[in-house]
């Protein structure tokens, strides 16, 4: 059989055993726990246990918990330290540090909400193209979100306000299923839309939390690692083709010989690894300075 036969084959067989594989379902069912602790924190029952918001919660009535980008904020708005601000959101930086832009894929609402909205787009655009048709796309520089963080944390400070802390599209999803849907649920909608033709364009591009973890994600020990001994063959690219955040995985990771995802932008969401029929990627730990070596020679 030759390398393109080959490869075709293994695309045939990743589109149709992996469409919702076991990782995609494992950090769904993660958000949405996430969203339904957040519904229930402010319910007022057993406040004991938990509660607060997607930016500042507090567990078992004694562990405060808050998100270090609007602890950054805060404390340019206001020019002052604050160390209790800071002591509940070190855990989570930490946590960050070692994970990456696992938030991304495994507690932010919004994620999910925009990921079953892709869901529906390619649903649309596969049978559009059965038409010999398409949805039109279009999308802007990944490092465009760095710019919105440096502009917000900018204004934090010129403006005495923690701006996206205000006007953040994902504390305004989570607003919406605890106190009600208001106005500023349009925003919502807006993104959606949008999304339609321009793919992921909040995630990939736009959201400042998403650039944040992207700059900690240098350090990560958890993500997915690669096989570079299963890998000794054709290249089927259905993980590069699946990856929501775009990702050159074939280009930019198998084929320089890495042994796991190297680029910051990873959500450690584990679609590529349902999709990969050959089980070449796996989720797991890994040393950052361990993970690029040539690749395995197979005789």
């Amino acid at each position: 059989m030759n390398t393109t036969t080959t490869t075709a084959a293994w695309r045939k067989k990743g589109r149709r055993r992996f469409r919702i594989g076991f990782w995609t379902w494992t950090h769904r069912v993660v958000q949405l726990l996430f969203l339904l602790a957040l519904i229930w924190g402010a319910s007022g029952v057993y406040p004991h246990l938990i509660g607060g918001s997607a930016t500042a919660t507090r567990i078992l009535d004694r562990f405060a918990l808050a998100d270090p980008l609007a602890a950054i904020e805060i404390t340019l708005a206001r020019r002052a330290w604050s160390p209790q601000l800071w002591l509940a959101a070190i855990p989570i930086l930490l946590f960050y540090v070692l994970a990456g832009r696992a938030y991304c894929a495994w507690i932010c609402p919004l994620g999910l909400a925009l990921e079953l909205n892709q869901s529906v787009r390619d649903w649309v655009q596969r049978r559009l193209r059965r038409r010999h048709r398409k949805l039109p796309e279009f999308s802007l520089d990944k490092r465009t979100k760095y710019g919105v963080l440096a502009a917000a944390l900018a204004l934090s400070l010129f403006t005495s306000l923690p701006v996206f802390l205000l006007i953040s599209p994902i504390n305004i999803f989570a607003r919406a299923f605890i106190y009600g849907f208001d106005i500023a649920f349009w925003l919502i909608v807006f993104i959606a839309l949008v999304e339609w033709i321009a793919p992921r364009l909040w995630c990939r591009s736009l959201c400042p939390l998403g650039a944040f973890y992207s700059l900690l994600g240098h350090f990560r020990v958890v993500g997915v690692n690669i096989d570079q001994v299963k890998e000794q063959a054709a290249h089927c690219h259905l993980c590069s083709y699946n990856c929501p955040m775009g990702i050159e995985i074939v280009k930019e990771h198998i084929e320089m010989g890495r042994t796991a995802i190297t680029d910051p932008e990873c959500t450690s969401c584990g679609v590529c690894v349902d999709h990969c029929p050959r089980g070449v990627l796996g989720m797991g730990f890994s040393l950052p300075w361990k993970r690029r070596k040539e690749r395995v020679e197979v005789h």
